[in-house]
């Protein structure tokens, strides 16, 4: 249960980018449906995970309440975000992939699927600070939001360490 739990948002987060990445003329009400779906999934995750401290819940809770709140404001007012959706998408990214690794690195996963999820974090700055056109932005942070999701879901699949490797790496260490 709990890998198809993990696993919903990556693949949330990949159908959500492979969609901008072919309809270039990406509806920015759909990436708020989007958005704020993610952001609930993330919240329910955080409000019942049982590893998780309070504190990391809170900021996981509050994060995913922010853009929330950001997804709602792109379906009911997309003109209002339109100039910023570059940052926000961006940030988005980001947050998550960072929320991610803190967890890959708190179990342990390898450290190649850790390298990973440092390259959606890259991707993210990459589309706050590099300047493109309107034409090029659906495309770039579907591709964005699509190797974020699909490199979290090849980590949550593959990355882990299995018990046998936990068990020589706590002998030799």
């Amino acid at each position: 249960m709990k890998r198809i739990r993990r696993n919903i948002s990556p693949l949330i987060l990949s159908g959500v980018g492979i969609w901008m990445l072919v309809n270039q003329n990406a509806s920015m009400m759909i990436l708020g449906i989007a958005i704020a779906a993610l952001s609930g999934i993330g919240i329910v995750l955080a409000a019942t995970d049982k590893e998780t401290s309070k504190a990391g819940k809170g900021v996981h809770i509050g994060l995913n309440s922010i853009f929330a709140a950001v997804g709602a404001l792109l379906v009911i007012s997309p003109a209002i975000l339109q100039n910023y959706l570059k940052y926000i998408m961006g940030g988005f990214a980001i947050i998550y992939s960072l929320m991610v690794l803190r967890r890959m690195i708190k179990n342990k996963y390898r450290k190649g699927f850790i390298i990973a999820e440092c390259v959606p974090v890259l991707l993210g700055a990459a589309l706050m600070l590099v300047p493109m056109g309107e034409e090029i932005y659906a495309p770039a942070t579907g591709g964005v939001l699509a190797a974020t999701g699909i490199i979290t879901l090849i980590g949550n699949l593959f990355g882990k360490k299995k018990e046998e490797e936990k068990r020589m790496a706590h002998e030799n260490g």
